[in-house]
């Protein structure tokens, strides 16, 4: 595994999140409106996973807490550094801001083709919980998945810098 530190994004960091964007998601990327939202919304947060100063990695999440539920909207990581433990340390970290925030479940969707990420997330807890047929338009159905969150992780911090 590389040494690779997970931190909460800031406006500085928002240039390397729309190369990941568009590296990792080309046509389906999030705009650079959407990007900004989720750094400045009080119900959603981004972390980024750098490497060396080189951002190589992302995580944007939402969070309900009337409804307890944390949703991770997108975990990418650049092509160059995929399997190399990067995806399952945004995705822990991700897990720890819900915790943090006393919400009870994580949960995401997941393209029913991309099978690395489904085994990931597998691996992780998560169930698949429904099928959303078109979920990313005509043809391209998505599981809802989920996993209930611990609170053993309360107390440990994110880095911010």
């Amino acid at each position: 595994m590389l040494d690779v530190l997970v931190r909460s994004a800031d406006f500085r960091d928002l240039q390397g999140l729309l190369r990941i964007e568009e590296e990792c998601f080309g046509a389906e990327r999030f705009s650079t409106e959407t990007v900004r939202s989720f750094m400045e919304r009080d119900d959603t947060f981004v972390l980024v996973a750098l490497e060396e100063n080189e951002i190589v990695g992302s995580a944007m999440c939402m969070m309900s807490e009337e409804r307890g539920e944390g949703r991770v909207a997108s975990v990418a990581v650049l092509p160059r550094f995929r399997r190399k433990g990067i995806g399952v340390r945004l995705l822990e970290a991700c897990e720890i801001g819900f915790a943090e925030r006393g919400l009870t479940v994580s949960e995401l969707e997941v393209d029913v083709g991309n099978e690395a990420a489904i085994a990931l997330y597998m691996s992780k807890g998560y169930e698949v919980r429904g099928l959303i047929e078109g979920f990313y338009g005509a043809g391209r159905d998505a599981y809802a998945m989920a996993r209930p969150l611990s609170h053993e992780g309360r107390g440990v911090r994110i880095k911010v810098s």
